[in-house]
């Protein structure tokens, strides 16, 4: 007896659904690795927006402090406290009034100021957000021989420097930054 040969033609379904299953797993490995890298990309750009804020709020901060000015009102100088500090500054031809607060309820450090001053801390024309996401924020005040946590309003001098502690609750590390103030050299 004489067997028949049969050409085949195609591919059985087993070997259908082997490729099939191969190609899924395949394409889920790189799914998995795009939807990564995906999302590296976008943590790096949030940090990096996070650490362009600070840098800018720092560079803002250094220019208005490094500008305190005396003024003909001495009731109206300067005032630091640990949580908040206030000052009259010279903004080109102009005086400006500033005052930062840090709010741990919203965790934010507020920026408050209004030009031309009206010498009253009550009130400011303008509000924003400095920094936002703090686990914690203080101030403090040297005059020139130690730190100290408050500067009074009455003091005869302006601070030599104030140093600015604080946290962003998704990073261990604080930062501290010391500003100088020439005006009390």
């Amino acid at each position: 007896m004489q067997q028949l040969q049969v050409k085949r033609h195609g591919f059985t379904l087993i070997e259908v659904l082997i490729a099939f299953g191969i190609f899924a797993i395949v394409a889920g490995f790189v799914l998995m690795t795009i939807v990564g890298m995906f999302k590296s990309f976008h943590e790096g750009e949030r940090s990096l927006d996070k650490r362009q804020a600070e840098r800018l709020f720092l560079q803002r901060l250094n220019k208005e402090v490094s500008s305190v000015t005396r003024i003909s009102f001495p009731e109206h100088r300067f005032e630091g406290t640990n949580s908040s500090f206030y000052f009259i500054y010279s903004k080109e031809d102009s005086l400006a009034e500033s005052g930062y607060n840090y709010q741990p309820a919203s965790s934010s450090l507020e920026r408050f100021y209004e030009e031309p001053p009206d010498y009253d801390r009550g009130t400011y024309a303008k509000k924003e957000t400095a920094l936002k996401n703090l686990a914690s924020c203080t101030f403090s005040y040297s005059n020139g021989t130690g730190w100290q946590d408050a500067w009074p309003e009455d003091a005869k001098d302006f601070p030599k420097m104030v140093k600015i502690n604080f946290q962003f609750k998704d990073d261990p590390a604080e930062q501290e930054f010391i500003v100088n103030i020439p005006i009390s050299q």
